[in-house]
């Protein structure tokens, strides 16, 4: 099993992390779209790197258009000579919506359709005619003049959590990339049979889907400090009412209310007190550098790649070069 490290954070610590990565010895660095923009994020591990793979985990799907997605990810291939992945994901309701003044319609089949656009646009920068007439989108005209098509193909990963997704990345996508949010056990129980049924639905072989699945991360001193940043990373996922399926599986989906009402209060505290030990166990690898090696491995024979990161969204356990050493040095490859 291939690891990998999401890396994120102020920009100049997107590039020097990447940098030590590469001089480690990793082969893939996921950047995701939270504070900071993932496409300007991966120009920045692209530039700072000359052999790592860098992939989007994820780019959102629908703020963009697809054109200009399209776009942007072949910039970053011919910048990279063919290094860069495109992960997509189409993120929840209320983020579209009030976040990014986006609507949020269909998530499934629009998500197709960008896919669809996607591939469209990077055959057109090769001379294809582009006359993509969809339910969401319609795309009628060559890209401008002085453009190249890509140096190879773009791979498409797609983000999917709940069953519906899951089986369109089956059907359409290279990869799929699992919710960081997540566990063995679902994904043997709600991911795997999704997968396996939209791949036999779009006559293709398991191997043409990459499984690159995201681990949260925390590694401290003492078990207590790693858990305790690691609770409040879980606590932040678990108030999205999508997630809930996630936490249901273990029988933990009356945690989402009360998660809900602390974060609405701005409680950080409260919302890490929801969160048990056993939770955090099955949800995360969170320890020593011994504790967290054995951990990550429940994913051999599941996962093609685990992208491992830190824990980041709670006041007291921001990304710093800190975090993501210890990562690097517990993982170190070779």
């Amino acid at each position: 099993m291939e690891i990998g490290l999401s890396v994120g954070g102020p920009l100049d610590i997107v590039g020097s992390v990447a940098r030590m990565c590469e001089e480690a010895g990793y082969r893939s660095l996921w950047v995701a779209e939270t504070a900071r923009t993932a496409f300007i994020q991966a120009a920045v591990a692209l530039q700072a790197t000359t052999k790592v793979t860098v992939g989007t985990s994820i780019a959102l799907a629908f703020p963009r258009s697809p054109v200009v997605t399209a776009m942007e990810s072949r910039d970053l291939a011919e910048l990279s000579g063919g290094r860069f992945v495109l992960g997509l994901g189409t993120q929840v309701k209320r983020v579209n919506e009030l976040r990014y003044a986006t609507p949020f319609e269909h998530p499934a089949p629009k998500m197709r359709e960008v896919v669809e656009v996607c591939r469209e646009v990077w055959r057109g920068f090769a001379g294809e005619k582009i006359d993509h007439h969809g339910r969401f989108y319609t795309v009628a005209m060559q890209p401008f003049p002085g453009g190249q098509p890509p140096p190879g193909p773009i791979p498409v990963y797609l983000a999917a959590v709940n069953a519906g997704m899951v089986g369109l990345t089956g059907e359409v996508a290279d990869g799929l990339l699992g919710h960081p949010l997540s566990s063995p056990r679902y994904f043997a129980e709600v991911v795997r049979p999704a997968l396996d049924a939209g791949i036999a639905k779009a006559g293709r072989k398991p191997d043409e889907v990459k499984i690159v699945q995201g681990v949260i991360v925390s590694i401290a001193d003492s078990t207590e400090e790693a858990m305790r940043e690691a609770k409040g990373q879980i606590a932040f996922y678990g108030t999205t009412r999508t997630y809930r399926t996630i936490l249901e599986v273990h029988g933990w989906g009356d945690v989402v209310d009360p998660l809900r009402a602390a974060f609405a209060q701005g409680d950080f505290p409260g919302m890490i007190a929801c969160i048990t030990d056993e939770m955090c166990e099955t949800l995360a690898a969170a320890g020593t550098p011994d504790e967290v090696r054995d951990k990550v491995r429940r994913w051999e024979g599941i996962a093609d790649q685990v992208y491992l990161g830190p824990p980041w969204a709670t006041p007291d356990a921001m990304r710093t070069p800190d975090a993501f050493t210890r990562i690097v040095d517990t993982f170190r490859p070779g």
